[in-house]
């Protein structure tokens, strides 16, 4: 029982000396707005509202069927979170032609590649949702026919 209880205890305290991963978190993140005007989307601009970021290049097959996707919860959830687009691409216009030849409606940036990095983005398309205190709770690699039900699931829990 006495090496019971000491085994317990070593178990114990190396579990509590252990470092916890950490929740990666949206921080201060600020991206180009493909737009006619120059803008720039900044991620404090949306606290205490959860953010859906799906990283995309414009020549990516699976990206643009993604697309439908972000415009569903885009719609629904228009008050309640913030749902963005955020193309590798470096040119401003390479990203207008493609959303308005996808028919995305939701906000489009550009030039992420530091964003995406930063997030560990390996591929894309590439969709990370973070809650109300913008802590990551969900990423999605590659394109899934269920997307669109996925993302409302979890934008559902997040703004009720």
């Amino acid at each position: 029982m006495k090496k019971l209880l000491i085994l317990t205890a070593g178990v114990l305290l190396a579990a509590a000396c252990m470092k916890l991963p950490e929740v990666p978190t949206l921080g201060t993140v600020e991206i180009p707005v493909a737009a006619e005007e120059e803008a720039v989307w900044t991620s404090t601009d949306y606290e205490g509202k959860p953010v859906l970021i799906m990283y995309m290049g414009s020549w990516c097959p699976y990206c643009k069927m993604s697309m439908p996707a972000l415009n569903a919860v885009a719609e629904k959830y228009a008050d309640k979170a913030e749902i963005v687009g955020a193309f590798m691409d470096a040119d401003p216009k390479v990203v207008l032609e493609a959303a308005k030849q996808n028919d995305l409606k939701v906000k489009t940036l550009y030039n992420a590649q530091q964003a995406a990095q930063i997030m560990e983005v390996t591929g894309l398309p590439h969709a990370v949702l973070f809650d109300k205190k913008h802590r990551a709770v969900r990423v999605w690699e590659g394109f899934s026919p269920t997307l669109a039900q996925e993302f409302d699931d979890q934008l559902y829990r997040l703004t009720k």
